[in-house]
């Protein structure tokens, strides 16, 4: 059997030390001492050997391992697509970086941490959004020293956590129903469970002000009765009743629609509506609805740059939440009120001449 490569066969042949391809091939933060041109010799060299780095040596000698742990619940794993893009988001990173990944279920946290401890794996993100177990993960992160993350949310104590900018959606919403025209502008919200409600809760007041709009309370409701909600608001006169909904989630924002629909409302001509998440409710709703795409990808991404420290160029909240930015889908859900007072403007100038 051939013998293995060893760091002192690639530093014999490259000619440097082997402090220094120990550094480069680590990606340790000292290889960026390293010239360039070094650098691609020692990985050139490396991948020619057929060197394959000992990661249990690695860990024996340092008393770090190459591998970062996420704590996610699999029940909500596998029921959304928006965990998947998240561990997608994760698992980029960190094969960018040439990390491994284990996953521990937040079923358990402490046999999930002491798994953790002893395979020394310092660097942890959680996905928890539940507010008893994010507590507990971060106190557990505090017990045995380790570097941690918290996904949506806030962050809690010296642990950061990344997250869409919730209230910057929802304002951004209001602007953009502002800017077509519409002036009674509703809030089908749901009861303030998590943070990320009360903070698109918020958005909405606050994009309302911005605008100089009214907020009147027959047109907020935070209930999960959605078709009773939407009932009760088309109830109103049609110079009272909403022209435009800002909702909390895409199914909320087809289910709207629909009852729009059942009491004989044109869509979007006297029903507009946005939602949040791009989902397949919003593409396959009556009419397609305009939502906010959250990129999580991103956030996954950010997640694991944090967990090593590296800050990105831009501050966290008051909360200790470093904020990713929502993508507007524009769809034909929402009508430009504007554009039609324009076009009978120009009719009626046109038929009085």
């Amino acid at each position: 059997m051939a013998r293995k490569a060893t760091i002192y066969d690639i530093s014999k042949s490259v000619g440097v030390s082997t402090c220094c391809v120990s550094w480069v091939l680590r990606n340790h933060p000292r290889s960026r001492e390293v010239g360039p041109e070094t650098r691609r010799r020692i990985l050139q060299t490396a991948d020619e050997m057929g060197y394959v780095c000992n990661q249990l040596a690695s860990a024996t000698s340092t008393g770090k391992v190459n591998t970062i742990a996420v704590i996610l619940n699999f029940n909500i794993m596998q029921d959304q697509l928006t965990a998947n893009q998240l561990m997608t988001g994760i698992m980029m990173e960190t094969a960018r970086r040439g990390l491994n990944v284990k996953v521990f279920s937040e079923d358990d946290l402490e046999n999930a941490f002491r798994n953790i401890v002893e395979t020394r794996i310092v660097k942890v993100i959680s996905t928890s959004v539940e507010a008893g177990v994010r507590q507990r993960t971060a106190g557990l992160a505090e017990k045995y020293s380790l570097d941690l993350v918290f996904c949506y949310e806030r962050g809690h104590g010296r642990f950061p956590a990344v997250n869409t900018d919730n209230v910057e959606m929802t304002v951004r919403a209001v602007h953009y129903l502002a800017d077509h025209g519409h002036t009674r502008i509703a809030l089908l919200c749901v009861p303030h469970r998590w943070q990320y409600v009360q903070d698109r809760h918020d958005g909405y007041l606050l994009g309302m002000a911005q605008c100089g709009l009214t907020v009147d309370p027959r047109w907020v409701s935070c209930s999960d009765d959605i078709d009773s909600t939407v009932e009760m608001m088309l109830a109103l006169s049609s110079d009272q009743r909403p022209s435009a909904f800002i909702t909390l989630a895409d199914p909320i924002a087809a289910a709207a629609q629909r009852c729009a629909w059942k009491h004989g409302l044109r869509i979007p001509e006297d029903f507009s509506v946005i939602g949040i998440g791009d989902t397949e409710s919003a593409k396959a709703a009556v009419v397609p609805i305009t939502t906010f795409r959250e990129i999580f990808p991103d956030t996954g991404k950010l997640l694991v740059r944090l967990a090593f420290g590296e800050k990105p160029d831009f501050p966290p909240d008051e909360f200790n939440v470093y904020h990713t930015h929502a993508e507007l889908i524009e769809r034909d859900s929402v009508y430009d009120i504007k554009q039609r007072r324009k076009s009978d403007c120009n009719r009626f100038y046109n038929c009085s001449k």
